[in-house]
């Protein structure tokens, strides 16, 4: 079936899953294929790609949407005055205002400007009130405090970011300087007139924030499905809220934060989470006491923390039958242990090594395993990884896609093809750069052979590029029904 016979809303959500490059190509396929490739292209223009020719390109297209252009910024501002084929500012998705300030001062200084401080924030309020007036599709916006030239955004109670659906937020100041009123006047308009806000992301220096009023406003007003919050500096976490969240919160990340006087209990309120990470946190201690309530968590991840000798009690805590999905930093025979009792559904495994002290006896116990098809092994140090391989090949046979996150030499990787049970439907190693991979698609090739079963492989490794010899290798490999996965897709195949 042609793209063209298809429906407007189908055609784009193909569209989607093609990149910037084959994109182009397809505006010049025919009327329709532009016409729905435009929005597509539109729908997040603000990247972080930054040269004169794409900051010239895309600044010169959104400023000549505006009448009487050049009565708004300086008549020396060098502009391509074609009439523009579409309105591109409508279908403008998502804004990152330090990428759109970044492409604005790139796009002055190619028109050699003097004054080009002043002329910054003009053309970054043109472009915003723009966006405003035109835009009804405005969903993601991300801005850091830091960062000057944010505008005074007039009442946006009927267009742009009235639909916002997803706020980030990097606010890392610490005084209350005059330039922060406008976002403080921002924030003040999202949290009365903003209904649809499900993602709010908080990266931040300290509870005692100027802004952490119109944080909290958004957190309890919101109806927030994910909350992601990072702290510069680790401290004691205050009332965040959350329970205002309890009927609708499904993801909630904390980054960096000290929950010695934060009632962890609170979290179990939540009764519709299904997703919870713990990412360098601590103050764990007094968490075995605290749950009454039951969580029903899908997913748990509890990564660099501060958690000694806590992690089989906090697995107990927080984790139940219905987990899915586990990724833990800090392993240890009791914690797996606890991983078995607390959750034998899960599916996916990833477990990152510390040192070499217990690798022998976790091995072993983890490949027994029977409902974890996922398993991503990373190692945080250097050392012999060919005894870990061995005994992956000697006790592995439930796992259907391994990702081995470490450097794996030859002689381990010849003993696991042949002596390894498990018929891998997807599977990546990791290798030196110095390391040729020609013999390690060799036997793939003769794994494929003895097991039919592979449908992908990958291998990673910086600035990876195939010889001639490999190549070869390769089409016997898709011969085979098995595709070479390329590097920069490697650990989207397995989240």
């Amino acid at each position: 079936m042609s793209l063209s016979t298809l429906p407007t809303e189908c055609s784009s959500s193909i569209l989607y899953f093609l990149d910037k490059a084959s994109l182009y190509k397809c505006l010049f396929v025919n009327r329709h294929y532009c016409r729905v490739t435009i929005p597509v292209i539109w729908k997040d223009p603000f990247i972080k790609k930054f040269s004169t020719t794409i900051s010239f390109s895309l600044i010169n297209t959104l400023l000549l949407e505006e009448e009487d252009i050049f009565s708004l910024i300086p008549c020396t501002t060098r502009l391509y005055t074609n009439r523009t084929l579409f309105e591109y500012g409508k279908f403008i998705q998502k804004v990152n205002h330090n990428h759109l300030v970044k492409h604005v001062k790139t796009f002055l200084e190619s028109n050699n400007m003097r004054n080009i401080d002043y002329t910054v924030q003009k053309v970054v309020d043109i472009i915003y009130h723009m966006i405003i007036r035109k835009s009804s599709t405005l969903q993601e916006f991300e801005v850091d405090v830091a960062q000057e030239n944010f505008p005074k955004i007039p009442s946006f109670t009927n267009y742009g970011f009235k639909y916002l659906r997803s706020l980030t937020i990097v606010d890392l100041v610490t005084d209350n300087d005059e330039k922060l009123q406008n976002i403080a006047e921002f924030l003040n308009m999202v949290s009365k007139y903003c209904n649809y806000i499900v993602n709010l992301e908080l990266c931040i220096n300290s509870f005692d924030n100027v802004f952490l009023r119109q944080y909290l406003d958004i957190i309890k007003l919101q109806p927030l499905k994910k909350i992601t919050i990072y702290l510069e500096c680790i401290e004691k976490v205050p009332n965040l809220g959350l329970e205002f969240r309890k009927e609708t919160l499904k993801v909630l990340v904390l980054d960096n934060v000290d929950f010695q006087h934060f009632d962890l209990s609170l979290i179990s309120k939540l009764k519709c989470l299904e997703h919870l990470e713990f990412l360098y946190c601590e103050g764990f201690d007094h968490c075995k006491d605290l749950f009454k309530d039951k969580l029903y968590l899908k997913e748990f991840k509890l990564w660099r923390c501060d958690s000694e000798n806590l992690v089989e009690v906090i697995i107990n805590c927080f984790c139940s039958e219905s987990l899915l999905k586990l990724s833990l930093s800090d392993v240890s025979p009791r914690a797996v242990k606890a991983v078995k009792e607390t959750c034998p559904n899960i599916s996916f495994l990833c477990i990152q090594f510390q040192s070499t002290k217990f690798t022998d006896s976790i091995i072993p116990f983890i490949c027994k395993f029977s409902s974890v098809r996922v398993l991503n092994i990373e190692i945080n140090f250097r050392f012999d990884t060919s005894s870990l391989v061995r005994k992956l090949a000697d006790y592995l046979i439930f796992v259907e896609c391994l990702y081995l996150d470490f450097n794996v030499d030859l002689p381990g990787f010849i003993y696991f093809i042949n002596n390894c049970k498990a018929n891998l439907k997807k599977w990546i190693i990791t290798l030196d750069n110095s390391t040729s991979s020609k013999d390690y698609l060799l036997y793939v090739n003769k794994f494929q052979k003895a097991h039919n079963s592979l449908k992908a492989f990958g291998i990673k490794k910086f600035g990876y590029n195939l010889m001639n010899e490999e190549i070869e290798i390769v089409d016997i490999l898709k011969s085979q029904g098995i595709d070479l996965v390329a590097p920069g897709e490697l650990d989207y195949l397995f989240h």
